[in-house]
């Protein structure tokens, strides 16, 4: 893989242009992905005021009580979007489904720890503990590397 980067005074935001053959190997999806992590963003709604989040801020995204939450290191927020809606959107992206009601950015992650009938612990950057469910394990792995 060759990079190159060109400084232009007269560009007023950073462009990215990815040449590539025809098949992707591993590398090339894996900055698509960090390229796309960056450039997202969010909407959420905290005491009625719409925020803008980038999503590599977001730990993980909840649905509660029919409502769906994005969780940062000390900040929720809530969006408008169903769970099933942002799992196609962010799925080629580093979040994964972890359970019914819960997608896990897997960026945060500091550890994995098995647990008993088959699930897993995912302790996080911020401190909090997530459980991937024994139906989620696989594609979990998968995606995390392990």
């Amino acid at each position: 893989m060759k990079i190159k980067i060109e400084q232009t005074e007269t560009l007023c935001e950073t462009e990215v242009i990815v040449r590539c053959g025809s098949k992707h190997d591993e590398a090339t999806k894996t900055l698509l992905r960090q390229l796309e992590m960056l450039a997202g963003a969010a909407v959420g709604y905290k005491s009625g005021t719409a925020h803008k989040v980038a999503l590599q801020d977001i730990f993980y995204i909840e649905s509660v009580d029919e409502k769906t939450f994005f969780y940062l290191e000390g900040d929720v927020y809530e969006t408008p979007r169903k769970l099933y809606e942002w799992e196609k959107e962010l799925q080629d992206t580093s979040f994964v489904r972890i359970s019914k009601s819960t997608i896990l950015n897997t960026d945060k992650l500091c550890s994995v720890r098995p647990m008993l009938s088959g699930r897993l612990e995912a302790s996080l950057e911020n401190g909090e503990k997530q459980v991937v469910n024994r139906h989620y394990v696989s594609g979990f792995r998968k995606k995390f590397g392990i």
